[in-house]
């Protein structure tokens, strides 16, 4: 069997959009995610040779690996949730767009972006991530 070259697979076209915040889609992760796993394994399948089918077995095994990747992101997406959901009501520290410590309390938790962000102390849109004390 033919395989294909995983570094000659282009990447995925990206949407239009600069703010990741709002879409997470344009964020900077370079990781091997589902999209290229799945064009990986067309291109394998676009370059089998006839006369020389791909051990089923084989076959069975990506879809295998596909299908964990999958379930894998998806909890991770859920615990990113949890754990912003966590710090309802919780003191929280966490470093502003101008690297300062900042303390508030956290007031709400937004999923409309696909990532969740926190409301403290008034001030919407903050990243989970920068949050680095909860008391």
């Amino acid at each position: 069997m033919s395989t294909a070259n995983p570094i000659s697979v282009p990447p995925a076209p990206q949407p239009k959009s600069t703010n990741s915040a709002l879409n997470p889609a344009t964020s900077t992760d370079q990781s091997f995610g589902k999209d290229a796993f799945m064009k990986l394994l067309v291109e394998q399948l676009r370059n089998q040779s006839p006369d020389n089918a791909s051990d089923p077995n084989a076959f069975m095994n990506q879809m295998t690996q596909f299908s964990i990747l999958e379930q894998l992101q998806n909890q991770s997406k859920v615990q990113a949730q949890q754990s912003a959901a966590g710090l309802l009501g919780h003191t929280v520290s966490y470093q502003d767009d101008d690297g300062k410590a900042v303390d508030g309390t956290v007031d709400a938790v937004d999923y409309t972006g696909g990532n969740p962000t926190l409301t403290i102390a008034g001030k919407d849109g903050i990243d989970p991530a920068k949050v680095f004390n909860v008391r």
